[in-house]
């Protein structure tokens, strides 16, 4: 009898042995994964144990210590250093845990009876610090106290328990390390068992289907395992057709191979036949089951890849339309609100942006996509007035579901109607809101929407704020060549003022220079006037002086006679 023969002759105890084997193996690495999951989550605690004993070391030790030392010194209060007593009594028992511990990890001790000495050092220098406080000797314990012996051992703590820390933590590493390979080895396990014993069973039903008795113990295996492993379709177990049952393992199978497949090449849209809301409950755990879950999983991940392609080719479109308007206050306001209108696929939005006036702050409608014409005419919206004026003071994301009567409809050639969902959205940068935009639309927006909304905010918002301080910077270039053509003429038309001036001057001077010479020629006849009047003055006064004298010798001779 060769090999061959023998083989065949025994294929049904080498495949049970196979399985027998499998399980044993299965057993045998499932028992030595929990022993070492169970061994890393004791070496976890352990580490997270004596991390926690050194961090009290400072946190309770040495700060109940300072703190004693100095309530006492303040109140004389034995009450008030009893925190101090205590931490001084559990400093042996303390690191007594802690070198248990380290002595269990081989770990090297000797730093930390130094370390312990060092806080029995700084105890015993603790209650000389009381015995002069307690005697009023202040000078002595104010000189003790600025020795601060607290701070070296806080350093001489850093030094040795740091390393201790780091190498629990290294410790804590490798024991996380283990305890994620036991898992992993266990998930290998389980498919190198799924993938070998059910081609296994597959052959021993073959080889075993001429003996009924058997040939039904084993399809009943198949078909509960096919049912347990693959899928249930919730039918009665019927093991009549020993075929049927073996080509519905292979259905499965073939199934589950080909959903694989489609799954692979990221149709989502496949489903397991025969799997519906009936059976559902009993296909969570199977191969079937998983399958599904692991598809929604994949059409949920794909479906959140691509609202983020969405959102990030929404957003590089959108801040490439903002860039080539940002100068342009009203361009940029009708491209923001006509590219985020069509992008979401809402069918109304409004752009509202922040001005201000001498007394006030308000909202006003700089552009609008599809809006009615009552809305439309509502151009300014006060601060704290209405959803919009709400919802700049809020600072925060309004959605509304259920309009208010009245507040809004989508116009079309066909009619009208009320929207099914309006969202409005502060659009802010660096924490300050610049505008606010009103969206509508007949569907529910979905949280990437709002998403895309409130980001595509923060570009419209810087671009809002670059786009007023160009407006202003150009309104102060207008306003500054205003003033520089205002000054040029101010100049020109003093110039021609200086040069008439000038020339008034000149004839005055000239004027004057007349006058001056009119003055003189008037001045010189007066003179000679005077001088003539004077001459004639005194030629009269010599006449009359001369009549006199003759009229006085003309009496004395007549009196003579």
């Amino acid at each position: 009898m060769n090999l061959s023969t023998l083989i065949r002759k025994n294929s049904i105890v080498i495949a049970v042995g196979v399985i027998l084997v499998l399980l044993i193996m299965n057993s045998m690495f499932t028992y030595r994964n929990k022993t070492v999951i169970k061994k890393s989550d004791v070496v976890m605690r352990e580490c997270e144990e004596i991390n926690f004993q050194c961090s009290q070391l400072v946190a309770e030790l040495l700060h109940n210590i300072d703190l004693g030392i100095r309530g006492y010194a303040v109140t004389k209060s034995d009450t008030l250093f009893g925190p101090a007593a205590a931490a001084i009594e559990a400093i042996d028992e303390r690191f007594d845990n802690i070198k248990r511990k380290l002595q269990a990890q081989n770990y090297d001790i000797d730093p930390l009876d130094k370390l312990r000495e060092t806080y029995h050092g700084y105890a015993d220098f603790v209650l000389e610090m009381k015995q002069h406080a307690k005697v009023d000797s202040i000078h002595t314990y104010s000189k003790m106290l600025k020795q601060n012996r607290g701070q070296d051992v806080f350093m001489h703590w850093s030094d040795v328990c740091l390393k201790i820390i780091s190498f629990e933590d290294n410790l804590k590493d490798v024991a996380r390390s283990e305890y994620e390979s036991a898992i992993n080895n266990n998930l290998y396990l389980q498919l190198l068992t799924l993938l070998i014993g059910l081609p296994t069973l597959g052959y021993v039903i073959h080889k075993i289907r001429n003996d009924d008795r058997e040939r039904r113990a084993l399809l009943q295996q198949l078909e509960e395992n096919n049912r347990k492993y693959i899928f249930n379709p919730g039918t009665p177990l019927v093991l009549n057709d020993p075929k049927q049952v073996i080509h519905d393992s292979i259905v499965n199978l073939q199934q589950a191979s080909a959903f694989i497949e489609n799954i692979s090449e990221g149709k989502y849209t496949v489903e397991w036949s025969g799997l519906d809301n009936s059976n559902k409950t009993l296909n969570e755990t199977n191969l079937a089951g998983r399958l599904n879950n692991m598809r929604d999983q994949l059409k949920l991940l794909k479906r959140d890849e691509e609202r983020r392609l969405w959102t990030n080719e929404g957003l590089t479109k959108f801040s490439e339309a903002v860039r080539n308007n940002q100068n342009n206050l009203t361009e940029l306001s009708s491209e923001v609100i006509r590219f985020v209108t069509r992008y979401v696929g809402a069918q109304q939005g409004g752009l509202f942006v922040l001005r201000q006036d001498e007394t006030s702050s308000f909202l006003e409608l700089t552009a609008c996509y599809a809006y009615d014409r009552k809305k439309f005419v509502e151009r300014r919206i006060d601060i704290g007035v209405g959803l919009v004026g709400q919802t700049y003071l809020e600072g925060q994301t309004t959605m509304l579901t259920k309009l208010p009567q009245g507040y809004t409809y989508i116009t079309s050639g066909m009619g009208e109607t009320t929207p099914g969902c309006v969202v409005i959205v502060p659009m802010k940068y660096n924490d300050q809101i610049e505008a606010i935009i009103e969206i509508a639309s007949l569907e529910k927006f979905e949280n990437h929407h709002i998403a895309f909304l409130e980001k595509a905010g923060e570009f419209v918002a810087s671009a809002l704020q670059s786009a007023r301080t160009t407006e202003k910077m150009q309104e102060l270039l207008v306003t500054s060549q205003q003033q520089t053509e205002e000054i040029r003429a101010n100049e020109e038309e003093m110039r021609q003022n200086l040069e008439e001036l000038q020339a008034t001057q000149e004839a005055m001077v000239r004027k004057q220079q007349e006058v001056d010479r009119i003055q003189e020629e008037e001045n010189e006849r007066a003179r000679k006037l005077a001088e003539a009047n004077r001459q004639t003055a005194d030629l009269i006064a010599q006449k009359l002086k001369a009549a006199e004298e003759e009229i006085a010798r003309l009496k004395s001779e007549s009196n003579y006679r």
